[in-house]
């Protein structure tokens, strides 16, 4: 399940081939249409509410990774200069158009946390979640209920004023700070497992697909118990709707992200090859540069009113094929896609040195040993 990532970082594929299996929902979910009637349109929306958080459950993986193995005198220098690239983009990306969201903002606030989070003790950590699953739904709701005005705002552009790019980032906007931490807090916690153990692997696989069954379920029959009031007030914290942001939405759909790495790993554990998986490795690797490339190709060719669902299907369809070529064959250069080379800061720094880089690596070990 892994591979050499550089000397004494391997790589974990199964994280990305669920990083590219996101990023393919994602690009769905963004052609659209959002709207299911039918059991077709139903199916192809099933990545909606699902592949986003998908996308940050695996970000909290990679980011936990990243920081098990830095020294922490690099951790603050490493998420600061992440969180600047990132806001910083996904602020100038948002100006192109307003038919898609653009999820980088956020997570640019969420590497910040980061570091803080990371040196929490696993129970505190895991405890902050569970809170925060429950708390910050609550905060979206109540907020909702004291500026009925105010209970939407739009994504965060250059133009946006700096309070109401708070609001928006925390409480109001399409990633709210207060219900999307949650994700990032799990991946967090899943990153602190040992993701080579098949054991592990299938706990996960199971528990996750088990959460995520029950909370569906719970929902939907919250939603048979209340009627059409369930998505107005206090009511909407018992309700499951995709990016309602409440508590039965984030608990279903972090149950399966976290069945969906365990799955990835099992596979690539097992048969060490897989044609599919293959092919979104290749597209996990690069998934920033992708993402970043598919939102400038929308802004360009997505109608106002968007696409029908004939339209959708088969943009999405070409959409996804495109991606996977480019990715495919980028992956045969060997090198890190553009925009994944800048956010690694390597090029920044003068080259190390291999006994000064197994040097460190011992250093490392020595201090997880004692932990």
């Amino acid at each position: 399940m892994r591979t050499a990532a550089g000397a004494g970082h391997p790589r974990l594929v199964g994280l990305d081939a669920a990083r590219g299996l996101a990023l393919v929902g994602m690009i769905v979910v963004n052609v659209g249409p959002v709207g299911s009637q039918s059991i077709l349109q139903r199916l192809y929306l099933l990545p909606y509410g699902r592949a986003s958080v998908l996308f940050v459950v695996v970000a909290g993986i990679g980011t936990g990774y990243l920081l098990s193995r830095q020294p922490r005198s690099e951790r603050w220098s490493t998420a600061t200069w992440r969180a600047a690239l990132l806001f910083t983009g996904g602020v100038a990306l948002q100006e192109l158009t307003d038919q898609v969201n653009v999820i980088l903002p956020t997570y640019a606030v969420l590497f910040l946390l980061a570091p803080l989070l990371w040196r929490l003790p696993s129970r505190v950590l895991l405890g902050v979640g569970v809170v925060l699953l429950l708390a910050g739904p609550a905060a979206v709701v109540a907020h909702e209920m004291a500026w009925p005005a105010l209970r939407a705002s739009g994504p965060v552009t250059l133009g946006t004023r700096p309070w109401e790019a708070v609001r928006s980032l925390t409480l109001t906007g399409r990633y709210p700070l207060a219900s999307w931490t949650v994700p990032f807090v799990a991946g967090l916690c899943v990153a602190r497992l040992d993701l080579t153990d098949t054991v592990v692997l299938r706990r996960l696989a199971v528990g996750g697909a088990s959460v995520m069954v029950v909370a569906l379920a719970a929902s939907q029959l919250m939603y048979a118990l209340i009627g059409p009031g369930a998505d107005r007030g206090p009511w909407r914290l018992l309700t499951g709707a995709a990016h309602g942001q409440m508590p039965l939405w984030l608990a279903s759909s972090i149950g399966g992200a976290v069945a969906v790495v365990a799955a990835c790993s099992l596979v690539l554990h097992r048969s060490g090859r897989s044609a599919v998986l293959g092919w979104l490795v290749a597209c996990g690797r690069i998934s920033l540069t992708l993402y970043v490339l598919h939102f400038v190709v929308l802004a360009l060719i997505k109608p106002v009113r968007g696409f029908s669902f004939e339209q959708g299907v088969l943009v999405s369809a070409v959409f996804v094929t495109v991606v996977l070529a480019v990715a495919v064959l980028w992956q045969r250069t060997g090198s890190p896609g553009p925009l994944e080379r800048l956010l690694r800061r390597t090029w920044l720094r003068p080259r190390r040195t291999p006994a000064r880089d197994r040097l460190q690596t011992a250093q490392i070990s020595g201090r997880t040993r004692q932990q």
